[in-house]
């Protein structure tokens, strides 16, 4: 039997903070990388969040029932792939 995740304000909160983090760490990077502007990168980083967050609770309204426990699966699976090709990407450049 499959457990219905429901979405509390907690859960929101947390997942709120870990986008931020995300998003942080994403602008650390331009500022490392000396490509953009601090407050280029922050606009950059602003609506590019916010334009995916509104995506993804639209496909989560409709899509959210059928795809649930696969969804979470598959962006865990999507953010740890993205993070070994930065560290590889890093270690072979380095």
């Amino acid at each position: 039997a499959q457990q219905e995740t429901q979405m509390t304000w907690k859960l929101l909160l947390l997942q709120g903070i870990a986008t931020a983090i995300d998003a942080l760490a994403v602008g650390i990077s331009f500022a490392a990388l000396g490509s953009f502007s601090v407050s280029i990168a922050v606009g950059i980083i602003a609506a590019v969040t916010c334009s995916l967050s509104i995506c993804g609770v639209l496909a989560g309204k409709r899509f959210g029932a059928h795809l649930s426990s696969k969804a979470q699966i598959f962006g865990g699976l999507l953010l740890i792939g993205i993070g070994l090709k930065i560290f590889i990407s890093h270690m072979i450049a380095g």
